[in-house]
């Protein structure tokens, strides 16, 4: 007897819809730029952990900011490529050391794989500090979706060891100085109530809300909010199906209320994901870049 297939939720096939991946090779707007692909930040179980970098052909003679890019996908699906447009931006217009990376998605390894990995590789950026004449005192995460969820957990979980994992580099912090959040999803339990992403939730989790309540609440970023997490901005299309803006406005509000800088800016009707395609992409980028000029003192 055959087993019936679950249909993927409205919310679900959205994001798939508009989520854009280009091929990982592809880079595009990196002309003059010192281009790695592949790079190894890490090791799990004879697993390469890898991300993508973009810096400046000339290293600038300042200690520079550096950020890391965190994919969207559902937790299930996509690539580095999707900010691979935005670390290029920021490496030729302000020197960062800009990197994007590439995560184990929830086939290969549910829940805690990913956020380990993407702490791996802030730890990765803190090792190549003096390498890559990095600022230690300015170092951001940015991502979108379900990036921007892990984003939003590396943010507020800092110095939590079994986040840490074993993929390497030991000895370094995963803090991060400042946060950019694209259309995140902070709580899981709206996500359960409104039935949205419940498949690929459900295989990030390990189990279904019944099965597994406790790790949905766990991975609900909007319940580990404190005082010292650093400065964060908040950017969300009003008209997304798949993670409704009020997460946005719900997360920016306990951090205002809490004394956290949080900066929200809302895109009227823009759907999911809006921010991968131009004209989007330059205007969401302008925003991200004044908040990362004005929080890191750039010129």
């Amino acid at each position: 007897m055959t087993t019936k297939k679950k249909a993927l939720d409205p919310a679900t096939r959205e994001a798939d819809r508009t989520e854009q991946h280009p091929n990982r090779d592809s880079t595009e707007g990196a002309d003059g730029l010192q281009v790695a692909l592949r790079v190894p930040y890490g090791t799990v179980d004879g697993r390469d952990l890898t991300l993508d970098s973009f810096t400046p052909e000339i290293q600038p003679p300042n200690a520079r900011p550096a950020i890391v890019f965190l994919h969207g996908g559902c937790w299930w699906k996509g690539s580095p490529s999707q900010f691979h447009f935005h670390a290029a931006r920021l490496a030729r217009c302000y020197d960062f050391f800009a990197v994007s990376v590439d995560y184990r998605l929830s086939q290969e390894a549910p829940f805690l794989a990913a956020l380990q990995d993407a702490k791996c590789a802030v730890r990765w950026i803190r090792m190549k500090c003096d390498q890559y004449n990095i600022d230690p005192n300015r170092i951001a995460v940015c991502g979108g979706s379900a990036g921007a969820h892990l984003s939003s957990m590396i943010l507020a979980t800092s110095g939590i060891p079994e986040y840490e994992g074993s993929g390497g580099n030991e000895g370094y912090s995963s803090h991060v100085n400042l946060g950019i959040l694209f259309n995140g999803e902070f709580d899981m339990w709206d996500l359960v109530q409104k039935g949205s992403l419940t498949k690929p939730m459900e295989q990030f989790m390990g189990g279904t809300p019944d099965e597994v309540p406790e790790r949905y609440t766990e991975l609900s970023s909007i319940n580990r909010i404190h005082v010292n997490v650093p400065p964060v901005l908040m950017l969300h299309g009003t008209e997304d199906i798949c993670v409704s803006h009020e997460q946005s406005v719900a997360l920016h509000d306990k951090l205002s209320t809490l004394g956290v800088h949080a900066e929200l800016e809302l895109y009227p009707g823009k759907r999911h994901a809006w921010f991968n395609a131009e004209p989007d992409r330059t205007t969401t980028a302008k925003r991200m870049e004044r908040f990362l000029v004005e929080q890191f003192n750039l010129e």
